[in-house]
């Protein structure tokens, strides 16, 4: 890299650094911090019953510890939340409904402010083959904010074919319990760890039994098939339970299609289910290692860029975490705040910037991914005698950027790139 342009990125990496750690208050209101509202995961998976009278529905809940407010009593942290689900038929009636609450403690400080410990909480209802909708909403007693989530759920058509399949579990752990037998943890997040060579999923089949096939195939998110298999099975009358062991090893770090079918016959279903191949540790805010390298572009100098992205997987992964790192302002804890910054950003980008192009290649985006959110804006949307545009101030660093709509069609441009401060890859 040349001297140049290695006093730009570092201009740059001081400048993101410098709005990580800004104040809060500082921030507009509808920038989403994650730790503003107990955030968590769920999954809600449908199971079929022989009398076909009702469909079994599994919600699993699952809440990272750093969600929750934990409150030091004697040599214990404890933390105290709420959780309630509700299902409500198409005239909001409840079908079913829960409130509990959960208690954690923990020795260790850094525990509480974990993203790998999670409290995971499962409820099972038997309900009609109907429409529903799921309400699920976490409650932190000490902070007293909320979370809620809404998911539709379509059971009516649920035993409409001769087979019926649930929906399709990953295994995300396995462990002898005490009486020896083996049991499994399914993943909420649809995450494949790649610690493994290979994963599980589980699923269960409803049908008059015989001799069959299983075919899976699994695509990326362009629905290009990347590997299909086929085995013969045999069903039982009644409900089997099945479990296919996957090779991943020729997938990335990204997220894929799996799709089964089962044919018994002449009668077939199929089910399918997203999956993201992770690392331990890799941010949730990354769904795509080659996206998250390209993006990157802001702060990168494209030749470490395209050493990065035609490096194998392995090492990709590897190089990718050296270059983060390397700027990590608290290099002795395990989550590296500018990252996860910068990503978080991206994200926001591509929520509220996006148009013609993704959110985080615009120049909003850009601004945006640079220096986080401004401390004021000025909107000009209905000028008579100008095109729409906007004043974005950055006071602590004595900035100002304006963005024109030349268009009319929301696209809003830099009156002066801003390219010559950054390192491009194009």
């Amino acid at each position: 890299m040349h001297f140049r342009n290695l006093i730009k990125a570092v201009f740059i990496i001081l400048l993101l650094a410098f709005n990580i750690f800004a104040k809060e208050e500082e921030k507009p209101a509808k920038y989403n911090e994650s730790s503003d509202t107990p955030f968590f995961y769920y999954e809600a998976s449908a199971f079929p019953l022989e009398t076909k009278d009702s469909v079994r529905i599994e919600i699993t809940i699952k809440v990272p510890f750093d969600a929750i407010q934990f409150i030091k009593k004697d040599k214990l942290f404890v933390a105290q939340y709420e959780i309630s689900v509700t299902l409500l038929d198409e005239s909001d009636a409840k079908v079913a409904s829960r409130i509990w609450t959960q208690e954690l403690s923990t020795k260790s400080f850094d525990e509480t402010n974990s993203q790998d410990l999670f409290d995971v909480n499962k409820v099972t209802y038997n309900v009609k083959p109907s429409k529903l909708m799921l309400v699920i909403g976490v409650l932190d007693l000490d902070t007293k904010k909320s979370t809620y989530r809404k998911k539709k759920i379509d059971s009516s058509e649920f035993y409409t074919e001769p087979i019926t399949l649930s929906n399709i579990n990953i295994i995300e752990k396995e462990f002898q319990n005490e009486n020896g037998t083996l049991d499994e943890v399914a993943s909420v997040e649809g995450t494949v760890s790649d610690s493994k060579p290979h994963f599980n999923v589980v699923f269960d089949v409803l049908s008059d039994g015989g001799q069959g096939v299983i075919k899976y195939s699994v695509a990326n998110m362009e629905k290009k098939v990347l590997f299909t298999e086929t085995v013969k099975d045999t069903f039982c009358n009644g409900i089997t339970k099945k479990r296919l062991t996957i090779d991943r090893s020729q997938l990335g770090f990204a997220k894929y299609q799996l799709r089964i079918t089962v044919k018994i016959g002449r009668d077939e279903a199929s089910e399918q289910r997203v999956f993201q191949l992770r690392w331990v540790g890799m941010s949730k805010l990354i769904e795509d290692l080659d996206q998250a390298v390209e993006q990157m572009r802001y702060i990168a100098n494209p030749g470490v860029i395209k050493d990065i992205k035609n490096s194998k997987d392995a090492e990709k992964k590897e190089k990718f975490l050296k270059f983060w790192k390397e700027k990590d302002p608290s290099p002795n804890t395990d989550t590296n705040e500018l990252m996860n910054e910068y990503y978080k950003r991206v994200q926001y980008a591509n929520e509220h910037f996006t148009g013609f192009l993704e959110g985080w290649k615009t120049d909003m985006g850009m601004i945006f991914i640079l220096f986080g959110p401004p401390n004021d804006i000025e909107r000009h949307p209905f000028e008579i005698q100008s095109k729409p545009y906007e004043i974005w101030y950055y006071y602590e660093i004595n900035r100002t950027f304006v963005f024109i709509d030349e268009s009319g069609f929301g696209d809003y441009r830099l009156i002066t790139p801003y390219y010559e401060y950054i390192n491009q890859s194009f």
